[in-house]
């Protein structure tokens, strides 16, 4: 058993941190950035958003305030270069025979066009109703996305119904989900 200690360690060690993309995944992912600037109409970045795959619990924490949530992306409103995506969206991705792989591809272009919104607003605070824009805007660039690949998911649809209410209004929101 004493020899296999090592061993051990060493693969929970590597699996504990991200593998860094493939050549392919840069190809994908500035293939995705692409469809997020055409789609939505703002200009390409001057720094290309890095996506970062992450467990549920690291959404928990950082996107949903502690709260269990069922987020899959994430972009901080920061000037750093990272999106973050659920860790499952990219054996989806990877496996293009999954129907499942669009709709996991659709959430990357998602978050880079709220990289993107961030961008062009020079990563500067707003309010609840600027939020809630945003999101339907990202939300309307996931949906056109889908739908060039002549399939038709609808996501976002409980945006329909999402509001400002109470004080929320005059808070300013720090991040896009």
């Amino acid at each position: 058993m004493r020899p296999l200690l090592p061993i051990i360690l060493f693969l929970y060690s590597a699996s504990a941190f991200p593998s860094p993309p493939s050549s392919q995944e840069v190809d994908l992912y500035a293939g995705l950035l692409s469809w997020a600037v055409k789609l939505s109409g703002y200009p390409r970045p001057a720094i290309i958003p890095a996506v970062e795959f992450v467990p549920q619990e690291f959404f928990d924490t950082h996107a949903c305030g502690g709260q269990r949530c069922h987020v899959w992306g994430w972009y901080p409103n920061t000037s750093k270069g990272v999106v973050y995506v659920h860790e499952a969206a990219r054996e989806l991705i990877k496996d293009g025979s999954d129907p499942r792989s669009l709709l996991a591809a659709s959430i990357i272009v998602h978050e880079f066009t709220h990289y993107l919104q961030a961008a062009n607003r020079g990563f500067a605070r707003y309010t609840c109703e600027k939020s809630l824009e945003l999101e339907r805007e990202a939300y309307y660039v996931q949906n056109a996305y889908i739908v060039a690949y002549g399939r038709y998911t609808q996501v976002g649809v409980s945006m329909h119904s999402a509001g400002c209410g109470g004080n929320a209004s005059v808070r300013s929101v720090l991040s896009d989900h």
